[in-house]
């Protein structure tokens, strides 16, 4: 059984894909867009479902993207792959990872995968778990009074694609995690857009939606950090007088980046989703 290499998809295959893409979503309780738009894409076929017991029209599909960026000096691809779930742990996923290897074979690879929005307490999704590497390179600070060791521990789940163990066979070493978190403000707001920077520092924000406002940039400047004014800034945009139609601030932050990490955490702002990045 091979692996079929496509740029673009037709739309009876595209509508194959998104299928199996929720069916992933569905058994994994994940929230990946079914409409995969990726600049290639590996696909597995289920060509007899009589003899398979599987009504999917795939078996498995590796989506692909080139990044725009390197890494020691290779170019990067970020990876997508699902397998149904009623066939994994057959080598599916292999395959199609290596016919990518065979076509690019001097990229280096990203593996994306996204943790469960429920079930996060269930040990079938606890049972590998690691700790990130503190980095004093960071961008904002909280109220300075953070341990030097402090780590940030991460709990991965790896239901799709395939297992842990098949991707420390492919030598795949984590990166990092990203992390969306949300907060919900007592007071609606308009937004402050960029006009909250000071002195001390930069905070940036625009509409995401009707409610909700982006966190898309926070920094301190070096010379001030660990004098609480990220935290300062932080509170500025949340108590920021004019009133509008925004009453949740959505931002992004990675794990490595455990100062900003526990300064939102502090704000009390709420993971809503998890994203596990690994290289190969």
């Amino acid at each position: 059984m091979e692996a079929e290499l496509y740029k673009e998809l037709n739309e009876k295959d595209r509508s194959a894909v998104q299928e199996l893409v929720k069916e992933c979503n569905l058994s994994d309780q994940t929230d990946y867009d079914p409409d995969l738009d990726g600049d290639f894409y590996y696909i597995i076929r289920n060509d007899d479902k009589e003899e398979s017991g599987v009504d999917s029209a795939l078996f498995s599909v590796l989506s692909g993207y080139l990044l725009g960026e390197t890494i020691e000096g290779k170019q990067v691809l970020e990876v997508e792959a699902f397998t149904h779930p009623k066939m994994r742990d057959l080598g599916f996923f292999t395959i199609c990872y290596n016919s990518l290897k065979d076509d690019f074979r001097n990229y280096r690879i990203k593996f994306m995968i996204k943790s469960p929005l429920s079930a996060k307490e269930d040990p079938e999704y606890d049972h590998i778990s690691f700790e990130t590497d503190h980095q004093d390179d960071v961008d904002s600070d909280g109220s300075g009074d953070e341990s030097s060791d402090m780590k940030l521990k991460t709990a991965v789940p790896f239901i799709s694609p395939d297992t842990y163990e098949t991707l420390c066979a492919l030598d795949a070493v984590h990166l990092y995690d990203e992390l969306f978190m949300v907060k919900e403000l007592p007071v609606s707001i308009s937004d402050p857009g960029d006009g909250l920077c000071n002195q001390f520092g930069e905070v940036h924000l625009s509409g995401y939606s009707k409610d909700t406002l982006y966190l898309y940039g926070l920094l301190v400047y070096d010379k001030y950090l660990g004098q609480g004014h990220g935290r300062e800034l932080m509170e500025a945009v949340e108590n920021y007088n004019s009133k509008g139609p925004y009453n949740k601030i959505l931002l992004q932050v990675t794990s490595s980046n455990t100062i900003a990490y526990k300064l939102y955490q502090k704000l009390g702002y709420k993971e809503t989703e998890r994203i596990i990045y690994f290289l190969v």
